[in-house]
């Protein structure tokens, strides 16, 4: 249901899927990338992709509009502790610039798969070296994780990619909590219209009879809320980690307010946009190391 709710674009509250206003959000970092790095490999992995979630849409949408300007496409790789393969093929088949990592893939300590190219492990019979850019994506995710453990995936972020993005689509603000109770409602409405719910008795079962489905749902919006993280509160994770410069706020032209943050080689900004009126929003966090926003290709 999370994933489709990325996907699907609400008639009359919402003006694009919150998949496609996350990826316009994240094509301007992306492009700030994938300039200075010149022709080296820049690609984009999911984090914590579960069964798919924006992932797909994101390829599409930032490739189609990179296409458009003569850039070239990226590479997206969806990835996750508890891999969903099945689920990942069906998605990755469409594509031929998605794709995933079946291995598991712990965001604290991930793969040399899943590290930037300025970062070499070597053992006693082999040395690893990734050959390319990885910009690293929390969707719906960066929540889940305890202040201890979320500093421990800042860290190794910092440390082993050139940009990552937070992206929640909730906050702890009480009109969000009460737009979160209407996805109990939400459910009855859209399951027989998103689903083949025909194919699955137990999903109409614990939906529209003993409506076990929509109470989770709920409840996990509700939690998710209260989980997420302002800027500023994951700035203070990142200055325990590198000590970031004081935060400062640029209204853009467009109305949009960006707060900014910088430390030692890493720019950050944040932000939020409205995905469903009145009070959904989408809420990002975005971090590029200076080198691949500012320079001019040697690393």
């Amino acid at each position: 249901m999370l994933a489709e709710q990325w996907k699907h674009q609400l008639p009359v509250i919402q003006k694009k899927s919150p998949a496609v206003l996350a990826a316009i959000i994240l094509e301007s970092a992306l492009s700030k990338m994938a300039g200075p790095i010149n022709n080296s490999k820049l690609t984009v992995i999911d984090f914590c992709a579960g069964g798919g979630g924006p992932t797909p849409i994101l390829e599409r949408t930032i490739n189609a509009t990179r296409t458009a300007a003569g850039q070239p496409p990226l590479e997206f790789l969806m990835s996750d502790l508890y891999p969903h393969i099945d689920a990942w093929m069906a998605s990755s088949s469409g594509s031929d610039y998605l794709n995933f990592i079946p291995q598991p893939v712990d965001a604290t300590s991930p793969p040399i798969a899943a590290l930037n190219s300025e970062f070499t492990e070597t053992n006693s019979e082999n040395s690893f070296r990734s050959d390319t850019h990885v910009f690293r994506l929390f969707c719906l995710a960066f929540h889940h994780f305890d202040n201890d453990m979320a500093k421990q995936v800042l860290d190794s972020t910092l440390k082993t990619s050139d940009g990552f993005a937070i992206v929640e689509l909730q906050d702890r603000r009480i009109g969000c909590l009460l737009l979160m109770l209407c996805n109990f409602f939400l459910a009855f409405l859209v399951t027989i219209f998103w689903f083949k719910f025909w194919c699955d008795p137990l999903q109409v079962f614990f939906t529209y009879i003993c409506p076990i489905l929509p109470a989770a749902l709920t409840w996990d919006g509700l939690v998710s809320c209260l989980r997420t993280r302002e800027f500023e509160e994951v700035m203070d994770l990142v200055q325990e980690i590198a000590d970031p410069l004081v935060i400062t706020t640029e209204v853009r032209d467009d109305g949009l307010a960006i707060k900014r943050c910088g430390t030692a080689g890493w720019v950050f900004e944040g932000g939020r946009k409205r995905h469903t009126f009145p009070f959904g929003y989408v809420n990002w966090v975005i971090g590029i190391k200076a080198s691949s926003k500012d320079g001019d290709g040697d690393r």
